[in-house]
């Protein structure tokens, strides 16, 4: 079964009985009409007994009647939304296994339950363009939804009217039928769909506020900004989106708290996700550097002359990177329908739900300022090792790492450090980035050296474009080096 995609951008809005939908003609185009029809749509709506996926801003639903019948997932994307369709099943109690596979991570493995059944009768206007396309549907609707309890089911009833734009349509657009439809009356919605409003709950927020009384309050929002980050980019791996390096800085963000601000948590779980949290991000890795190295290579051979280009090297260096890439991708995906990803997930949510802090998490923010100091003071004498008489490529890669931590360090301890952030973020940014290439650097001429050495046991291909871009990389390292150097003495 394939599933399609459509972007759905709409506004929704509370109507009282009294309230007459306004003529829309007025925002008819030149050459257009309006269309109007009488529809009834019956919705089952899903998600976990803990509401996983509207906490995300996601509904999942199995829709019959008049029109758009069959599964439809909705997934936030910016200030519109993705809706993500199957064609009907048979049965709108069992959710497909693409449906159910889609959301695993964001409802950490948990069951999916029939949560609620929403019945609306709809009078739907089509505002459409002279060539037919649609502008904009505003649709008005009564909405009588059952949420099943327990005890016994929740009923409510409302009318609401919706505005989604069509392909014809311009960002004026839904300004233009909102003036209309609060001009008759009606008001902005303040519930986010259906599914919250029949369970008369409001999602939680996003993430925690980072300036919070307490040190305990202030990392708490930064790890409640990871897990969040570890979630959309559960999804967005899920659905062929990449999301490969974002994802794993989120891994690094919550890495890097549990070691720097290490005497506000419990130690012995801290160590327990960190192993977890390393083992996903090795995982994502191995992915993401095949990802860096194929775009390296590739802008590197498009800067040589042709003359200088003798033989297939470019599609041999990408079919030996995209095949180890592949093959770690499929590794990834096993492991992320595998239970050990799902309990790390469970984890992650744990500690946002249920911080194991230390008595130091009550001490006030500033408190935080001595860890970041620490970690400041880490790199730079990883960086002093590295650089100075005897310095290895080792010992500036665990420069790069200590730099990684001050950077998200600082980044978690903003609201304390106020202006000095933004600067200090960008520093530690700028290191990484060189120190990056100069590991990135070391891993390709590692990789052209092997590629080449197997040269003879092939006739069309020699070593020299090899040996080439060798030396490049070796020049590019040396020049990064010095970098390095100089970003160290400007401390």
């Amino acid at each position: 079964m394939v599933a399609s995609e459509h972007l759905e951008r709409e506004t929704k809005y509370d109507a009282g009985a009294d309230v007459v939908l306004p003529n829309l003609e007025v925002i008819v185009p030149d050459g257009g009409r309006v269309e109007s029809s009488v529809l009834r749509l019956d919705s089952v709506y899903f998600d976990t007994e803990t509401y996983d996926l509207l906490t995300m801003g996601i509904t999942l639903r199995s829709r019959t009647g008049t029109t758009d019948t069959g599964w439809q997932l909705k997934v936030p994307t910016g200030d519109a939304r993705t809706e993500i369709r199957l064609d009907p099943t048979g049965t709108q109690t069992t959710v497909p296994k693409e449906m159910s596979t889609l959301v695993a991570g964001v409802r950490r493995g948990r069951a999916l339950l029939h949560i609620v059944t929403v019945r609306t009768d709809r009078t739907a206007h089509r505002v459409l363009a002279g060539d037919g396309q649609l502008v904009v549907e505003v649709a008005d609707d009564t909405v009588d939804a059952v949420a099943p309890g327990q005890g016994s089911a929740t009923l409510s009833s409302w009318r609401e009217i919706e505005a989604e734009l069509g392909p014809a349509a311009d960002d004026t657009t839904l300004t233009a039928v909102g003036n209309l439809l609060t001009g008759a009356g009606a008001t902005p919605s303040a519930s986010a769909n259906k599914v919250a409003k029949a369970l008369g709950i409001t999602p939680p927020e996003d993430h925690a506020p980072r300036n919070g009384r307490t040190a305990g309050d202030v990392i708490h929002g930064y790890l409640t900004e990871q897990d969040q980050a570890l979630i959309t980019g559960d999804l967005a791996l899920r659905r062929g989106l990449g999301g490969i390096h974002p994802t794993r800085v989120a891994t690094r963000r919550f890495r890097s708290t549990l070691r720097v601000f290490a005497a506000y948590v419990d130690p012995d779980r801290a160590q327990a996700l960190d192993t977890e949290l390393s083992w996903y991000a090795a995982l994502l890795g191995q992915v993401r550097d095949r990802e860096v190295q194929r775009a390296r290579f590739a802008a590197a051979i498009a800067d040589l002359p042709e003359e200088q280009v003798l033989g297939p090297v470019a599609a041999r260096i990408e079919q030996h990177l995209l095949a180890e890439q592949i093959q770690h991708q499929q590794t990834l995906d096993k492991a992320m329908n595998g239970r050990r990803y799902l309990a790390l997930l469970q984890e992650s949510a744990r500690w946002v739900n249920d911080p194991p802090f230390t008595g130091l998490a009550t001490e006030k923010p500033a408190a935080l300022r001595g860890a970041v100091r620490s970690a400041a003071k880490k790199v730079t004498e990883h960086l002093a090792a590295g650089l100075g008489p005897g310095g290895n490529d080792e010992e500036l890669h665990k420069a790069r790492t200590a730099g990684e931590r001050a950077r998200y360090a600082t980044e978690l301890a903003g609201p304390v450090l106020g202006k000095k952030t933004k600067k200090a973020v960008k520093q530690y940014q700028e290191l990484q980035d060189i120190l990056g290439d100069v590991r990135d650097g070391v891993v390709a001429a590692d990789l052209l050296r092997r590629i080449a050495a197997g040269t003879p046991d092939h006739p069309d291909e020699n070593g020299f474009t090899y040996g080439l871009l060798y030396a490049q990389e070796i020049h590019r390292t040396q020049e990064s080096r010095r970098l390095a150097e100089a970003w160290a003495a400007a401390l």
